[in-house]
């Protein structure tokens, strides 16, 4: 009550015993009253005003992450790979879903064919855009990308055992410097196929998520070792009828990173009947994924090269011998 009884004193003075208001106070008055005017002239106006037409108040459902990923799949399912993902391909692997493939279906006999163990595919296909991409750099060594984290990945589901029970195994996230490539009998440098098998979850916060490609040489006859821009060694592959050199390589999908690095290889050799294809690229139907050969994948992702077209093994001191299956 003290600044109201200050500013009733402000306004008015004594005068014997009683106050009276000051001129100043009737102007004070005044503006009050001419401010409360206009404010109430304006409401009074703003009632008499028509009503706004109703306009219709669009409804749409809540978006989630699974509604978000099958917009991209269907978008991006007949797609051919691009030197970059598509831009609304999720990276974040929690968004992802492994599909088992099946059925499997024989290209010749077009009947089912029973795998020792379920096979799987990941979800948006688009995330492969981005897997052939790293694959491109890690093959013509032109900046392959560099694990954000060193370290094992233990325990992983190691699909080439003949027992239908899994082996798990461990694998280093690494920067490749080298690698194996194969020529035929003449010495041309094989066009390999390359399919990617199967994907699995690892349990690795880092790297959760692993896929196996298959690298099929066809007719191979010679391997080389390429290291530093040139050949370190030339060996003879032995091969026996209805046998093909292929190779198992493993690439890890860096969490962190956003990009795919690779895993330390095994190399296996599988004995396939006479009437399947040598060069793996019957798998890409029956898998439903598509694969690349590496001829393709310089072109679709601007690479050069770097192995010699062809060689003279006649050069070179040969080393041992590799034999391919028993």
């Amino acid at each position: 009550m003290g600044i109201w009884k200050a500013f009733y004193e402000y306004l008015t003075y004594d005068h014997y015993g009683r106050r009276r208001w000051r001129p100043a106070a009737y102007g004070l008055l005044a503006a009050v009253a001419v401010i409360l005017g206009m404010m109430l002239a304006a409401g009074i106006f703003a009632l008499q005003a028509p009503p706004a037409a109703p306009q219709p108040v669009p409804t749409f459902a809540p978006p989630t992450a699974t509604a978000i990923v099958a917009r991209i799949a269907t978008a991006t399912a007949s797609a051919p790979p691009t030197p970059t993902p598509a831009p609304l391909c999720p990276d974040d692997p929690r968004l992802w879903q492994l599909v088992e493939m099946r059925p499997f279906l024989d290209p010749q006999t077009e009947q089912p064919v029973q795998m020792l163990k379920p096979t799987y595919r990941i979800e948006p296909p688009c995330v492969y855009q981005g897997l052939w991409r790293d694959v491109a750099h890690y093959l013509f060594m032109s900046d392959p990308p560099t694990p954000t984290v060193k370290k094992w990945v233990r325990d992983v589901p190691w699909y080439w055992s003949p027992e239908p029970d899994f082996v798990y195994r461990d694998f280093f996230a690494y920067r490749p410097t080298a690698q194996s490539y194969y020529y035929d009998r003449e010495g041309w440098r094989i066009d390999e196929v390359i399919t990617p098998f199967t994907a699995v979850w690892t349990g690795d916060p880092d790297y959760p998520v692993l896929v196996y490609l298959y690298r099929d040489f066809a007719d191979a006859a010679y391997g080389i070792h390429w290291k530093d821009g040139r050949i370190e060694g030339v060996w003879p592959v032995i091969l026996h009828g209805g046998q093909v050199m292929r190779r198992v390589d493993e690439v890890l999908y860096d969490a962190q990173g956003k990009r795919w690095v690779t895993g330390d290889y095994r190399a296996i050799y599988v004995r396939m009947f006479h009437t399947v294809p040598e060069d793996g690229s019957w798998m890409w139907e029956t898998y439903g994924i598509r694969g690349f050969r590496r001829s393709e994948l310089a072109e679709v992702f601007g690479m050069k090269e770097i192995l010699p077209e062809r060689i003279n093994p006649k050069e070179w001191t040969l080393g041992k011998p590799m034999k391919v299956g028993p």
